[in-house]
């Protein structure tokens, strides 16, 4: 076809060239973090789907938006902090325009232009006009809000299952997730609200600054010139204050873009450490997919040193050494520990150690079966921990007590039922 070309086409032609070989440079520059695809996998016929989840590489801090199914066109509210892969979330936000009669604990919305990925959430509340962007760190995030509608606006943040409490500047409290195990959180909005209330359980509007039992809920009210609302909170397993201090640690001062970008870097490190050639990029956006879904578990739960362990009940000093759990090792046995051997044998090494901790710490020294935020789970049958302690020392993992791994797995072998929910 060039030979057609007339002489003032040539300029043409290098335009057409140099911009191929531009968008060839940008495919090419694609960073780990932006292959990966988090509604991969939403969809599951069996068991339980893959969640498009947002965190840090196996950190604390957790959320997805709450649907029916991920067919689904509603979302349930927004999420402040699931404390399970594959649970609700413990605290929901609802930015809410419209009758006070319609306020619920949890506010159904439909949406649009939705985008998530794995450090960052958009979303826009179609039929609210609001428009919603997040951002989070290990152990903190921030919301922010912006009505389009000029008129009275409402944030309803609602415990499942606990107690919050408005006291002039954030509101802070807890809800109960099992096995005597509590998250709390501490939530500072940036804008002062007008008028504090609290839903009763009829979901009728009262004064007060205190919610408490099931579906707890206090509605912040906003006046129609407050049309942005920053909501930067905090998160624990330990207490209030701790939760205050994590947000204090992490996010004070800092915006929305600013803990995006950081989120994005430290999601490229990790995938990162993997590089691959060659393939097409949908190739790549199910590896890098893939690779996404393995830091979502375990999590670490030091926080400032200590961290609360529901194998016994009590906070512990981590001296130095950060604690995991939510492991699930059933699921994870085969290919997420023998993949952290050779990515982050360090890490894998305080997982090991912190299996031990759990066993020294229950009942029984007993190496768990299915760890979780809430304690030692039998879910599944057999003993997957000690597979997974075995492959580590055979390939020359020993920054943990061989020993004290070893009592525990021939206990947890040897006097402990196989069967399975037991």
């Amino acid at each position: 076809m060039i030979k057609f070309l007339k002489n003032n086409s040539l300029p043409v032609l290098f335009m057409l060239v140099t911009s191929y070989s531009t968008f060839a440079q940008a495919v090419k520059e694609k960073s780990p973090a932006e292959y990966v695809n988090p509604y991969m996998g939403n969809i599951s016929h069996m068991l339980v789907p893959t969640y498009p989840t947002i965190h840090m590489p196996n950190s604390m801090l957790r959320v997805y938006p709450e649907r029916s199914d991920y067919n689904g066109d509603l979302l349930n509210g927004l999420p402040l902090m699931i404390t399970s892969h594959r649970g609700s979330s413990a605290f929901n936000l609802s930015p809410f325009q419209g009758a006070l009669s319609d306020i619920k604990p949890v506010i159904k919305f439909s949406y649009d232009l939705e985008e998530i990925h794995p450090y960052s959430y958009y979303v826009y509340l179609d039929e609210q006009e609001t428009t919603v962007d997040y951002g989070l760190a290990s152990q903190s995030a921030k919301y922010t809000i912006h009505f389009e509608k000029e008129k009275e606006s409402h944030l309803i943040l609602n415990s499942r299952n606990g107690m919050l409490t408005w006291d002039g500047e954030a509101i802070a409290g807890y809800q109960i997730i099992g096995n005597n195990t509590k998250v709390y959180i501490y939530l500072i909005p940036k804008q002062k609200p007008e008028k504090v209330q609290v839903l009763d359980e009829n979901t009728t509007l009262i004064s007060g600054t205190k919610a408490e039992g099931r579906n707890a809920s206090i509605v912040l009210s906003f006046s129609k010139s407050q049309s942005n609302l920053e909501l930067p909170y905090g998160v624990s397993f330990i207490n209030e204050q701790q939760a205050k201090s994590n947000y204090q640690r992490e996010i004070n001062g800092r915006t929305v873009a600013e803990l995006q970008e950081q989120g994005k870097q430290i999601w490229d490190e990790a995938l990162g450490k993997m590089q691959v050639e060659g393939g097409s990029e949908a190739d790549k956006n199910v590896f890098y997919t893939s690779l996404y879904r393995s830091y979502e578990r375990p999590v670490c739960i030091s926080e400032d040193g200590r961290y609360y362990s529901a194998f016994d009940g009590q906070v512990h000093q981590d001296n130095g050494r950060p604690f995991y759990t939510d492991d699930w090792i059933w699921d994870s046995y085969r290919a997420h520990h023998p993949l952290r051997v050779l990515l982050n044998p360090k890490q894998e090494e305080d997982i090991i150690h912190s299996f031990i901790l759990m066993a020294q710490q229950m009942e029984h020294n007993w190496l768990p079966t299915f760890p979780e935020v809430t304690g030692d789970s039998r879910r599944m049958n057999s003993n997957h921990g000690v597979a997974t302690i075995l492959d580590a020392s055979e390939k020359g993992l020993d920054n943990f007590d061989l020993e004290k791994a070893y009592q525990a797995s021939k206990a947890a072998i040897t006097e402990k039922t196989l069967a399975p929910w037991s």
